[in-house]
């Protein structure tokens, strides 16, 4: 009877052990997070404190979750990065400059776009800003409710995807970041620029992303970034101003 009786103690606390793990906290995540669904076997609580680490490694590997900031590369030298490129026959941009007022309390959306020469693709940049995005002037003091900005963004290089947005300093709230999305459908494929279509530059199109440098002559920094591949585009949450690009390393 005292054995039945530690064993069944033994099964209640594994499973109180477990209900309470697998009601946990959400990872934090950019981009889609799968965790996978198998569950714990009942058993020894000692057992059970050698598997609940490792599930939790499988969890963070499995969801692709370890960094999930994106910020895991180093910082790099401009000749570092590999920069996407205009492919030849990419239509002109309609503007190299876009300027608009956002609001607090309004929502606010800014393109640049490319001449419509037929083919559909037209949109280069999309810049959105929610009502309660706006956070802080350059010089450090709180947007209030009715306040505006102006908002400048700017090609800084026409045959790369490579942006600069003013004014610098200006700072937005992280619980309700902008958005920044950029379509690589005018890129071209040969990334390396090697003249060849190859496992590399298909390697580099699924692992390059925006890259943010603060100055002028600063190292970049790597970014988190989602890619929706059916429309060929990238996207950002953006919680500062600065200068963003689409780039990878090989």
């Amino acid at each position: 009877m005292r054995q039945a009786s530690r064993a069944a103690t033994a099964r209640r606390a594994a499973m109180q052990h477990w209900r309470g793990f697998s009601g946990a906290r959400r990872l934090p995540c950019s981009g889609v997070c799968r965790a996978p669904s198998t569950p714990l076997k009942h058993g020894a609580m000692s057992k059970i404190r050698l598997v609940r680490p490792l599930l939790l490694l499988a969890l963070l590997l499995a969801a692709g979750c370890g960094d999930p900031a994106g910020s895991g590369d180093r910082p790099r030298a401009e000749d570092e990065l590999v920069f996407l490129r205009a492919a030849e026959g990419t239509p002109p941009l309609e503007s190299q400059t876009v300027s608009f007022v956002a609001r607090v309390g309004d929502n606010a959306r800014a393109e640049i776009r490319y001449v419509n020469n037929g083919y559909g693709y037209e949109k280069c940049l999309e810049f959105r800003i929610p009502g309660n995005g706006l956070l802080r002037r350059p010089d450090g003091r709180r947007f209030q409710r009715g306040d505006t900005v102006r908002i400048t963004i700017t090609v800084v290089d026409p045959a790369r995807f490579d942006f600069r947005f003013e004014p610098s300093g200006l700072r937005f709230d992280p619980d309700h970041p902008a958005e920044l999305r950029v379509s690589y459908r005018w890129a071209d494929r040969d990334y390396n620029g090697d003249g060849t279509v190859d496992d590399r530059d298909e390697r580099f199109e699924r692992e390059f992303g925006f890259w943010h440098q603060g100055r002028a002559g600063q190292p970049w920094s790597r970014m988190g970034t989602v890619k929706l591949e059916d429309l060929r585009e990238a996207k950002a949450e953006i919680t500062g101003f600065s200068r963003y690009a689409l780039a990878g390393g090989y």
